[in-house]
Formats: C-alpha cells, structure tokens, sequence
C-alpha cells in the first residue's frame, strides 16, 4: 500500500533586500529601521549596524554647499604669517604643494595635492549633488554609482591630517617667530568642521533608500 504524501508547502523565497550582514561577524539579519536617534546592534558581537539620523538629506546638503563655498578661501588664501626679525613669511595650502612640488618630492606632492585638495572637493560635490537631487526627489540612472564612488572617496579626504601639520608647524615655530593668523586659517578650519560633519551626518541607508523610492529616468 503506497500512502499519498502531500506535497509540503513550498518555502517562501527570501528577499536579499530585506537582510543585511554585520560588518564584524557576517550574520545575516533581518533589516529594522530604528527610529531617529536609535541605533541597531548586532545580537552576536555587539558591533553597531545602523544609526538612524534625523534630516540626513538637509544636513547633508548644507554642510556639503558650505564646505563648497568655503573651498576657495581656504586653499588659495594666507594660512600664517610668520614674522621673524622683521622678515615676513606667509603662504597657502595649494603653494604648500607646489613648493613640495618644486623640492623635487613629486609623490609627496602628489598625495599631498589628492588628500587636501582634490579628494576633498569631490567629494563635497558629489554629496551637494547627490543630497540636492534626493531633496527634489529626483533619481537619476547615475545617482547610485555617484553615491558608491562618494562612499569610496570618504576614507581619502584627509583634511584633518593637513590640519596636524598645521599644528605641529605652530608648536615648533611659536619660540622662534610671531604667528599671525591670516583668514585662510579660519576658512581652512570651518571647511574641516563642514566636511566632517557632512560625513557624521550622512545616513547611507536612508540616502539608499530614497534612491530605491525614486523614480529613475
């Protein structure tokens, strides 16, 4: 006698859009969107998943156009003057370079050029272009690819490294010269500020998810 098996329900297909994995040990979880100001962790080794941030999209537009509107005056204006028995000494982030440049250190200058100049300014305007489309809620067929280069460039603008620079020249010099700070310097230091928090308060997620709302054309 053959017994008649019904057939087993079939398993419902998992959705790889609803899961996400822990940076620190891989496990697959279910995606939850935390209200603002909450943030997810993972059940096994407690490392930090998702922050939820308020107004992403208009912070980070804000901080990116101020880091823009900053931009000139900090690269191509006077950071110090340093005096020294009446001879006066001033100059610029860009004339850094190409006095690196001019040295002959040609990698130095190159790194120097990519890390505080050039990688800074795309990025700012990547994120101003990115965050202005998704305010208007306008998805173009480029925005991911803008968004994945963005995310790949932020571990490449090292503005704040300059800024070490800048402090280790002060501490070494102030025995030996007057210090006068020149408007570049506090340009330089409100661009640092824009360009950080324009990193803290991007939410990845959230911009990944009003690009999947948008409507592409």
């Amino acid at each position: 006698m053959v017994a008649n098996i019904a057939n087993p329900d079939p398993e419902p297909e998992l959705d790889l859009n609803q899961l996400m994995a822990c940076p620190g040990c891989d496990l697959l979880l279910k995606k939850v969107a935390p209200a603002p100001g909450e943030r997810i962790y993972c059940p096994r080794c407690d490392e930090v998943l998702h922050t939820s941030k308020k107004n992403t999209v208009d912070n980070s537009l804000a901080l990116s156009l101020t880091g823009l509107l900053l931009f000139p005056f900090a690269i191509f204006l006077p950071i110090m003057t340093l005096d020294t028995m009446g001879l006066k000494n001033t100059g610029t982030i860009f004339d850094g370079v190409i006095s690196t440049w001019n040295s002959g250190y040609f990698f130095v200058a190159l790194i120097l050029a990519l890390t505080s100049i050039i990688f800074p300014l795309i990025k700012l305007l990547l994120l101003a272009y990115i965050s202005l489309n998704l305010k208007f809620s306008r998805v173009p067929r480029h925005l991911p690819a803008l968004l994945r280069a963005y995310i790949h460039l932020d571990e490449w603008g090292m503005l704040e490294v300059f800024m070490i620079g800048i402090l280790v020249t002060i501490i070494k010099m102030h025995h030996m010269a007057n210090i006068h700070y020149d408007i570049g310097f506090f340009c330089f230091i409100a661009l640092m500020a824009a360009a950080l928090g324009s990193s803290i308060t991007l939410d990845k997620e959230e911009f990944w998810v009003e690009i999947e709302k948008g409507k592409k054309f």
